[in-house]
């Protein structure tokens, strides 16, 4: 999670004086707020993201070692694709995506908090994405419509999910034939402000769940400056029959 260094920059001439001095004063109000609440915060008996840092991610600073463009590029996005957001929050790579795919593509936004569910729909409204479609997904499962997707995608997402094995079936459910997840994570190690180091896991334990939910290792990128990014592929027997 960006810390208070990485939220929002203001260039020489953004608009009148008055502005500035306003916004300075709004962003030094934030930060005094938030510096006092944790990144992560109990809703509904689950620890997940909290929305009061959802500004920090909408931070230009954030295109610098998140690099989203390039992330879309190795995952070959493009014109006619359906991708599902998981865990989209305020919409920061749906937005990406749905220029990505176009208007004959689709992006599923999902959110299990009503707050970021609010945030999505008003995004796509404001700039005017048609061909995003938000869903206010359950914390067991991700709502996606069955064989709907050619890429699901989860950023930072991933740790938060509890039964993650089974989840990850249920990722599989919605993929269609040659489907992919991609699934980025702070790396434990990395010293730039991120999320608490408590909630970080090892790569080796995603590759292991994931294995285990149906997946095989397809991709390993390394050229993001704080996280891993791993590619998945479905392969066979399909585990889902073992389900209850």
């Amino acid at each position: 999670m960006p810390e208070p260094d990485h939220i929002w920059s203001f260039r020489e001439g953004d608009g009148h004086p008055g502005f500035r001095a306003l916004a300075t004063w709004s962003l030094a109000l934030l930060l005094l707020v938030t510096s006092c609440v944790s990144s992560m915060h109990e809703y509904r008996g689950h620890t997940v993201f909290n929305p009061l840092y959802l500004p920090y991610l909408e931070s230009k600073s954030r295109d610098h070692w998140q690099m989203p463009e390039e992330i879309l590029d190795a995952l070959a996005v493009s014109a006619g694709d359906h991708v599902a957001d998981i865990g989209a929050g305020g919409g920061y790579f749906t937005e990406r995506f749905s220029r990505r795919v176009g208007p004959d593509g689709r992006v599923y936004a999902t959110d299990v908090q009503e707050v970021m569910v609010s945030k999505l729909r008003k995004r796509a409204a404001r700039h005017g994405l048609a061909n995003v479609t938000v869903i206010h997904a359950g914390f067991d499962d991700p709502g996606l419509p069955p064989g709907s997707c050619d890429l699901i995608f989860l950023s930072s997402v991933y740790k938060e999910i509890e039964g993650r094995v089974d989840y990850a079936t249920r990722m599989r459910a919605a993929l269609k034939p040659g489907g992919r997840v991609a699934i980025l994570e702070y790396r434990p190690d990395c010293t730039a402000p991120g999320p608490p180091r408590t909630r970080r896991l090892e790569e080796s334990v995603v590759v292991a769940e994931m294995t285990a939910g149906g997946f095989a290792l397809e991709h390993r990128h390394d050229f993001l400056p704080r996280e891993y990014f791993l590619v998945f592929t479905v392969v066979s027997p399909d585990p889902r029959s073992t389900l209850p």
